[in-house]
């Protein structure tokens, strides 16, 4: 399974973690995991192609909280969520406060 965990305060994501394997189907076939890959991708590369924005927290990266930040990070956790969903057997998300 997928485990898609944000951390937020005052409304706003902070901070991220992608894990797991959805297993949904055999290697090459498995759309969960392509779907979930490629947000977490894209979005991740965006973030860090701006340089200035991330720390890193035992692994994860910890965001400083710009306005196209929030925007990214709402997107990722919009579309994870989307797809948990469809496929909650194979995909979890989780926000701590």
């Amino acid at each position: 399974m997928i485990q898609a965990t944000f951390k937020q305060k005052n409304g706003k994501f902070y901070w991220y973690k992608v894990t797991g394997h959805a297993q949904y189907d055999i290697l090459g076939h498995d759309i969960v995991c392509a779907g979930v890959s490629s947000l977490y991708v894209t979005i991740t590369n965006e973030l860090m192609s701006l340089g200035r924005t991330f720390q890193r927290d035992d692994g994860y990266f910890i965001l400083d909280g710009s306005n196209y930040e929030d925007i990214c990070l709402k997107l990722l956790y919009d579309g994870i969520k989307a797809i948990a969903e469809q496929y909650p057997d194979y995909c979890k998300v989780e926000v701590i406060a």
